[in-house]
């Protein structure tokens, strides 16, 4: 409410009492919510429901890297809601130049969007877009069926509404998340930490006790990875952590979870995913080290710099977390211990 204090004499001389209570309103349902996407979402569903703008279809796009992906979307129905949220515009979208403008515009020429955001916007009828780019950090869009522009008490109003209302409490969370992700982050490779992957080993395995869907863990070993160190000396080191890190990452699915165990170990928690297909996983995991070419690998042991990996699941052969991470570091070792570059599953009496 801090915004009210420094701007209350402006919004009583420019807004109607109606409309200030409006973005009263909107700021305690906003500030509700912790995550930034979630606030996006009650932003949206906010202004959709206030009788100035229900008439319009909103899209709410965060900033991720170079990308832009949708966060929340309103006035459309389940299906498109579903198909289309957590897409990205990319470099080059009218989103995105507009953006990098740090200029609100209304834009008719729907032709000039490219990709699934087009496809959204003739599937709907939409005929023009006002676009407001949010400080440093997303974008709020209003579309219109109809390629009328807005009047200017209506910009003005949403103007306040992104500037005074939805701004702060966005940069707050954001702000929140990033201490999070530093938190939670592994500061070399990138991935999640070993406090973390804990953590959600514990939710996932009790969530799948009680759901009785299956989670499969899968443990990583770099194969002779002291060898290399010692060779090759810390930086090289890093480097292959680093790059093992992002293959693991680019042949696992964005929902399942890669972290860094420790040292030279990695864990991939898979969810929903039953012992056989881990295994798969896991082997095609273990190719796409092998077939990496590493700098200087044809001066270790094997001539290659490969990794070993055990795999198990539960319910199927587990019963907690702790008893899931216990069978899949003896199918681990067993990898280690009987020729290295391999994948062993648990089994009974796996010693």
């Amino acid at each position: 409410m801090l915004w009210l204090t420094s701007k209350i004499q402006h919004l009583v001389t420019s807004i109607n009492p109606n409309d200030i209570a409006f973005l009263l309103a909107s700021s305690l349902e906003i500030n509700k919510q912790k995550k930034s996407s979630m606030k996006a979402q009650a932003a949206l569903d906010c202004l959709s429901s206030y009788k100035s703008f229900k008439k319009y279809i909103f899209e709410f796009y965060l900033k991720e890297d170079k990308k832009f992906r949708c966060v929340a979307l309103t006035g459309v129905d389940k299906e498109i809601f579903s198909s289309y949220k957590g897409r990205s515009v990319k470099h080059g979208s009218t989103l995105y130049n507009i953006f990098n403008s740090k200029k609100m515009k209304f834009d008719t020429d729907i032709e000039k969007e490219v990709g699934r955001r087009k496809e959204l916007l003739v599937k709907l009828g939409i005929k023009s877009s006002l676009i407001l780019p949010i400080d440093i950090s997303g974008i709020l869009v209003v579309n219109k069926y109809d390629g009328n522009k807005f009047d200017n008490y209506e910009i003005l109003l949403l103007k306040h509404f992104v500037e005074d209302v939805l701004t702060p409490s966005l940069d707050l969370a954001l702000d929140n998340e990033k201490n999070m992700e530093a938190a939670i982050r592994d500061p070399l490779t990138g991935l999640y930490n070993h406090g973390y992957f804990m953590f959600q080993l514990d939710v996932e395995s009790e969530q799948s006790l009680r759901g009785n869907y299956s989670v499969s863990l899968v443990m990583i070993d770099i194969d002779y990875f002291k060898n290399y160190n010692d060779m090759h000396g810390h930086p090289m080191g890093d480097k292959v952590l680093i790059d093992v890190a992002k293959i693991l990452k680019d042949n696992t699915r964005r929902g399942d979870l890669v972290a860094r165990y420790g040292g030279e170990e990695f864990a991939v928690l898979l969810f929903n995913v039953k012992l056989r297909t881990a295994e798969n996983k896991a082997e095609e995991l273990r190719k796409a080290i092998a077939d990496h070419i590493f700098e200087k690998e044809e001066l270790q042991p094997n001539g290659n710099l490969t990794i070993s990996l055990g795999v198990a699941s539960l319910p199927k052969q587990a019963i907690s977390a702790g008893d899931l991470l216990e069978k899949a570091d003896k199918a681990l070792y067993k990898s280690k211990t009987s020729g290295k570059n391999k994948v062993t599953i648990y089994y009974k009496n796996l010693k």
